[in-house]
């Protein structure tokens, strides 16, 4: 009786190890993209130490070394990750039914975003490290992140002032207006616990977004 034996390619052995190791490279690279958004928010890019960064993902520094050219560009794959991580909280709390008309996608928009950014604290820390001052990492932010997402929604609100669907407010007025009163509840929310009230909960969360709708385009009820 003869009997025969199976082995596989050495190749399919290879691409095995080669997809593991490629897995393990992206979950250190995202979490040192998750760990730099803590760090750059809470210190800004300065004050941001890489050692800390490395720490706080669980790995050493010399991977930022290897995944990233510079503390530069750290920064700004982390930016981008914080606003593609924005877009994807966003659609997922969209309402689910189709919206009919540019105030109905607004105000779900509006609610989206409260949820959103109510996840996303780092947002708007980020934010108020950079924007205070002209620079070139303000200027990238602006172009690449800001600007489309304030186009969009200033010509979104100038198309409804034409209406007459909603206030009178100027549309660059409306969006700082809506950009600071969505967030502050969250980046102040260890503030908002020493007054005895916890703006990290859904009902709050569910309750301000409401509001902010009620406040910007009038009840829809």
């Amino acid at each position: 009786m003869s009997s025969t034996t199976t082995t596989r390619p050495a190749t399919s052995t290879g691409a095995t190890a080669n997809r593991r190791r490629q897995a393990r490279a992206t979950a250190t690279r995202t979490a040192l993209l998750d760990a730099a958004l803590v760090e750059f928010a809470a210190h800004g890019f300065e004050g941001a130490s890489t050692r800390a960064i490395a720490e706080r993902a669980g790995t050493h520094q010399p991977q930022i070394n290897y995944h990233f050219d510079s503390k530069e560009a750290l920064w700004r794959a982390a930016v981008d990750h914080l606003f593609a991580r924005l877009d994807v909280t966003v659609r997922r709390h969209l309402d689910a039914l189709p919206a009919n008309n540019d105030r109905e996608r607004l105000a779900s928009e509006i609610r989206a975003f409260t949820r959103a950014v109510a996840e996303l604290p780092e947002l708007n820390r980020i934010m108020v490290q950079e924007a205070t001052i002209d620079s070139d990492r303000l200027r990238w932010i602006v172009e690449q992140h800001t600007r489309p997402r304030f186009e969009r929604l200033t010509a979104t609100w100038r198309r409804l002032r034409r209406a007459g669907t909603v206030p009178d407010i100027d549309e660059v007025v409306l969006y700082y207006s809506l950009v600071g009163a969505a967030s502050l509840a969250y980046v102040n929310a260890p503030e908002a616990r020493l007054l005895s009230h916890d703006t990290m909960s859904k009902s709050f969360i569910d309750a301000h977004a409401d509001a902010l709708v009620i406040l910007f385009l009038g009840s829809d009820r």
